[in-house]
């Protein structure tokens, strides 16, 4: 069908089409300037590859005065190309819709959903919208690295040139790459763009592919509504009802909370009156208490006042013995006076003899340091000799050694003299090469023989290990079992295999594992066995089979990893008796079948239990005689049974739930004879084929061993040549390292020569200046002598010094000795007057002592009664004071024991009841203050909700009303009614759609559900509501795919009728269609636009596209008709 406007086309593979490939309706003006348009620039890109040429279509995007009036009838933001490469089945392709309704047409499989994939991830949104693969690098072509969606949107009027959007898909990292208008550019930018120009590919009204259909029936009308104010509703009317929810919601959890605040202070209220009568004596018992602990601390201020008084008592009996003493030494003092003088006369004597005893020890610490001195000189002195003495060995050795150095070189020149044969080393390493060739060529050749016999070696236990297996084989042939081992060796060795190591292994598996069903299972009655077989496919004959999933990873790593096998392997964790037939056998047979598959097979349990869970066997029918149409009607609309054979045909039925109960396909083929469970006689030929590989294998292991024998006959022949050319090798070797010792020695003679003379100067010189070193010590050792023997001298006047003063130590200690003798012979004169001084002393020590202990007492006091005021300060102070004034510490504690008395006539409360009631006064207060502010915060909600309310509900009420006038007109267009409402309710979280339709004139107005209305209507239904969202319809572009499938031809017609009249209104949004069939002689409109698409072997090759153009061919078919005519 001919396009309305240009097609544009990929300018490298389609530069040669002319101008027919636009519409009739353009004019030749705009015909011209797009061919040539898409001409100028190719010129020179016919060698530049693909990948320039999509770079140039990028930058070269039309602008809006170059487009004209092409696009010109697009809503901004519709879709005006889409180009995909290597994407899904496409491996090039480029879509040009037109700007109102476009049917996408074209058989299943040929790539109708991978467009509506292209717009739906070209557009940046993410593949879970698709109801498809869940990541985008599984949308690239099998077998391409990479691909590219681009998609061309129109821009607003303002723009001069389109948005042109490019996605790059690599499949390695699962990542995309994104341009935005030429220009390199992010997913974020992307987005944006798609925002700004209200797309909503997440909306299941604006964009509903063919796998999120049944998810779109299943919409809640809650979540309907959501959808359709996306779609069909102003921004604002979104914004408002998601304040209406939030505020709601918050002043529902106010309320709560309000509610919730009341009850608490109500408990808090009565709670608090209960206890106030223990408050109350609680309250009492604490003044009591308070009063006790505040005599306490006034005891202490009457102890203090007391001890103050005592100390101050003692302070005056102490100034009065210390008077008394005074006068006492005054009547004394004549008698005492004799006794002063001569203690002062000691005193200065003390006082001389520690001077004196100063003077000795400094002399005798100075003679001491001359001592050391004497001593250090001596150790010098040693030290000096040591040295010289080595000097004197050094030049000892380094004589004997001038004299060896002198014969060496006499022994050198003499040698020099006798010049040894010459040697000639490359006819000595010739001579060894040449048998060391020889050697070589005996090893060789005994490589070459071990090699030989390590091959023949492992090839005589390869048939040997070969001759086992056919003998195994052939006694096999003996067996059922082992004809049918044979048979799987033959048809799959990688099972065969399998199942041999399997057999070996069986202990190591956390549950028995099985082997493949050809070989475990068997048909109990051999008529079915070719209809059981065609049931099943070639693997399930061949799979392995576990019980848990770490038995089945354990047998994946040994077959996969290890042995790098291809087999099958299924876990069935299930019982063998929870698979029952849905069907009764007794119904089953009155249907024309047998039983089921299941009840003709026997084997072990586990694998019968993997057969019903992968094949479903047990509700697979199975009889001798193909079934009747009615009885074929009959297991159809049970929809219990989906296979079965019967006779020599196979049955499949194909159900698709989400287009109803009827939308179902029947595929039928004739069951071929099977490979498997037949009961066959052993195979003769095979036998014989067996027993001459045996004989061929005698043949071959005998000529082996021949073989082997001469190789260790050649072996032995060899080692023996090799022994005297190993003798000769070592001789030549030996005669020629004598040789080339001897010339090197000589070629080196003259070196040495030079090196000894050397050498002999070196140590001449050196002996020179060790003798010198020796000259150099004495000279040292003679100073040191003498300088010891000055120290020595200086030693002995020191002693003298000594002397001197230890004599004059001596006259005054005997000095001192006479003065104590004159004090004590005084004093025993003066005993008495001493004795009543020592008294008075005493009695003024004693007071002293009394007054000190008096003080500490008062310290201590004091700072008990710093404790008991504490922080309390002066007016405490003050209190205490009041409470002790003219009372001693005995009547305060007179008080202390009255007030306790008290308290134990009082009845004890628990202390934590006040703590609870203030912390509960507390609570009143603040929960008092909250409800105040929760009713003030609810109100403020109330006015909110109201005041949006008021904007919002008129709004929804207009767009509801438009979509059922609309809804309800394209129903009685077709003879049938239906209405749109809105279901309202004081949540807005529960505002929701209701959909009511009537298909016949019998019938009310039914709400639409999935119990009500058949799979057909509820299609009907829903493509209806769609298409009255058309002219409301906020999005730029909207795409259903296959919401036809499913309905009755009458159905089909009428739908497809209103939806071109509604899609191909002026000022309508773009709108997708996306069906694999569609009826005949439906409505076409010149505003709608038709995209076939055929995929397959037999497309030209895209040099030969232009073939495909449908206007040529409708051109041709207008030619041919005209001549006919």
């Amino acid at each position: 069908m001919p396009s309305l406007e240009p097609r544009r086309r990929s300018r490298a593979r389609f530069e040669e089409e002319d101008d027919e490939q636009s519409s009739g309706s353009d004019s030749t003006k705009r015909q011209r300037r797009a061919t040539s348009r898409t001409l100028s620039g190719e010129d020179g890109d016919e060698k530049s590859g693909r990948g320039n040429v999509r770079a140039k279509r990028i930058k070269n995007s039309p602008s809006r005065a170059d487009r004209g009036n092409s696009t010109s009838e697009f809503q901004t933001g519709a879709i005006v190309r889409v180009l995909v490469e290597n994407f899904v089945t496409y491996e090039h392709a480029e879509f040009n819709p037109g700007p109102n309704l476009n049917m996408v047409i074209g058989p299943n499989g040929t790539g109708k959903s991978s467009l509506v994939c292209a717009i739906c991830l070209g557009l940046g949104y993410h593949p879970r919208h698709l109801g498809r693969a869940s990541n985008v690098g599984e949308f690239v072509k099998h077998g391409k690295e990479n691909a590219i969606v681009e998609i061309e949107l129109q821009s607003p009027p303002e723009e001069r040139a389109n948005h042109v959007i490019r996605m790059q898909i690599r499949k390695e990292d699962n990542k995309t790459k994104w341009w935005l208008n030429g220009r390199e550019s992010t997913h974020q930018a992307v987005k944006a763009l798609t925002n700004d120009l209200r797309i909503q590919i997440d909306n299941l009204c604006q964009f509903l592919p063919q796998d999120r259909v049944a998810e779109f029936a299943g919409l809640t009308p809650v979540q309907l509504l959501h959808e359709t104010l996306r779609a069909a509703a102003p921004e604002q009317m979104i914004n408002w009802h998601n304040q209406l929810k939030e505020l709601h919601k918050k002043h529902k959890e106010m309320k709560a909370r309000l509610d919730a605040c009341i009850e608490t202070l109500k408990g808090h209220e009565t709670r608090q009156q209960g206890s106030q009568a223990d408050v109350d004596r609680l309250r009492e018992r604490e003044a009591i208490q308070k009063k006790i602990q505040d005599l306490h601390s006034a005891r202490a201020i009457a102890e203090y006042n007391t001890l103050r008084g005592l100390v101050t008592e003692a302070k005056k009996r102490k100034q009065e013995a210390t008077l008394r003493l005074q006068e006492l030494e005054k009547a004394c003092g004549p008698a005492l006076q004799a006794v002063n003088r001569k203690q002062e006369y000691r005193q200065k004597i003390e006082a001389v003899v520690g001077d004196r005893k100063n003077a000795l020890r400094n002399a005798e610490a100075a003679c001491d340091r001359l001592l050391q001195a004497i001593e250090a000189q001596d150790e010098r002195i040693k030290h000096i000799q040591n040295k010289k003495n080595a000097e004197e060995g050094s030049h000892g050795s380094k004589r004997a050694d001038l004299a060896k150095i002198r014969r060496t070189i006499t022994d050198l020149e003499a040698k020099l003299q006798n010049k040894p044969p010459e040697f000639v080393g490359s006819e000595w390493n010739q001579k060894i090469r040449q048998q060391e060739r020889m050697l070589g060529e005996i090893e060789a050749e005994k490589r070459t023989l071990r090699t030989q016999f390590e091959e023949l070696k492992n090839l005589n236990i390869g048939k040997n290990h070969d001759k086992a297996n056919f003998e195994k084989d052939l006694e096999a042939l003996n067996s059922q079992e082992g004809q049918k081992l044979a048979f799987l060796k033959k048809n799959n060795p990688d099972v065969a295999k399998g199942w041999e190591w399997l057999q070996e292994h069986r202990g190591e598996f956390e549950k028995e594992v099985f082997g493949p069903p050809m070989l475990t299972c068997s048909v109990t009655d051999q008529r079915y066995s070719d209809q059981i077989q065609s049931l099943l496919s070639r693997e399930d004959f061949f799979c392995f089979t576990c019980q848990t999933r770490d038995d089945h990873k354990k047998l994946s790593a040994q077959f996969y990893k290890t042995m790098s096998i291809s087999v099958t392997i299924r876990t069935c964790g299930s019982e063998f008796a929870s698979f029952r037939p849905s069907l009764p056998r007794e119904q089953a047979r009155e249907m024309g079948l047998d039983g089921y598959a299941i009840d003709y097979l026997e084997g072990p349990e586990p694998v019968l239990a993997m057969l019903c869970s992968e094949k479903r066997l047990h509700v697979s029918g199975v009889a001798l005689r193909d079934v009747s149409n009615e009885q074929y009607e009959q297991i159809k609309n049970t929809g219990q049974i989906a296979s079965w054979a019967a006779g020599n045909t196979l049955y499949r039925i194909n159900r698709r739930r989400e287009y109803g109960d009827s939308a179902s396909s029947t595929n039928t083929r004739r069951i071929n004879r099977g490979s498997f469970w037949t009961n066959q006689p052993v195979d003769h030929a095979e036998r014989l084929e067996l027993t001459r590989r045996i004989n061929e294998l005698d043949e071959e292991i005998q000529e082996i061993r021949r073989q082997g024998q001469e190789n260790k006959r050649r072996a032995k022949e060899m080692d023996e040549a090799e022994e005297p050319i190993q003798q000769q090798i070592r001789a030549l070797k030996a005669e020629k390292n004598e040789l080339q010792k001897a010339a090197t020695l000589y070629a080196t003679l003259g070196d040495k020569i030079a090196t000894e003379k050397r050498a002999l100067e070196t140590t001449q010189k050196e002996l020179v200046e060790c003798r010198n070193r020796i000259f150099e010590y004495s000279a040292q050792e003679d100073q040191l002598i003498l300088e010891k023997a000055k120290s020595v001298l200086h030693h002995k006047e020191q002693l003298s010094r000594i002397r001197d003063a230890h004599q004059a130590l001596l006259e005054v200690q005997i000095r001192l000795i006479e003065a104590d003798s004159d004090v004590k012979g005084l004093e025993e004169q003066n005993a008495n007057i001493k004795q009543q001084l020592d008294e008075k002393k005493a009695e003024i020590d004693e007071v002293q002592a009394e007054l000190v202990q008096l003080r500490n007492a008062a310290s201590v006091a004091r700072r008990k009664v710093e404790e008991a005021v504490d922080e309390g300060g002066t007016d405490r102070l003050q209190f205490l004071n009041g409470l002790v004034e003219n009372k001693t510490p005995e009547d305060i504690d007179d008080e202390i024991g009255a007030e306790s008395t008290k308290l134990d006539l009082i009845h004890g409360v628990d202390p934590a009841i006040l703590r609870q009631y203030e912390r509960r006064a507390q609570d009143i207060l603040e929960l008092t203050q909250k409800k105040e502010e929760m009713n003030a915060r609810l109100e403020s909600y109330t006015k909110k909700i109201q005041h949006v309310m008021e904007q919002w509900e008129p709004g929804v009420d207009a767009v509801i009303g438009k979509i059922n006038d609309a809804f309800s007109y394209n129903f009685e267009q077709i003879n049938c009614a239906g209405e749109v409402g809105i279901h309202k309710d004081e949540d807005f979280e529960q505002w929701a759609i209701e959909i009511k339709v009537k298909f016949r004139e019998n019938e009310t107005l039914q709400q639409l559900n999935q119990h009500r209305q058949s799979g057909g209507e509820r299609a009907v239904s829903t493509i209806f509501y769609l298409m009255a969202l058309q002219s409301m319809a906020q999005a730029p572009f909207r795409v259903v795919d296959e919401i036809n499938q499913g309905m009755d031809p009458r159905n089909e017609r009428m739908v497809h009728e209103r939806m071109v009249e509604i899609a191909c209104r002026e000022h309508t949004s773009q709108y997708f269609l996306i069906t694999p069939k569609l009826l005949t002689g439906l409505r076409y409109d010149e505003r709608m636009r038709v995209l076939c698409i055929a995929s397959g072997e037999h497309m030209p090759a895209a040099e030969d596209a232009k073939k495909m153009d449908f206007g040529n061919l409708v051109k041709i078919q207008k030619r041919l008709v005209a001549s006919a005519a």
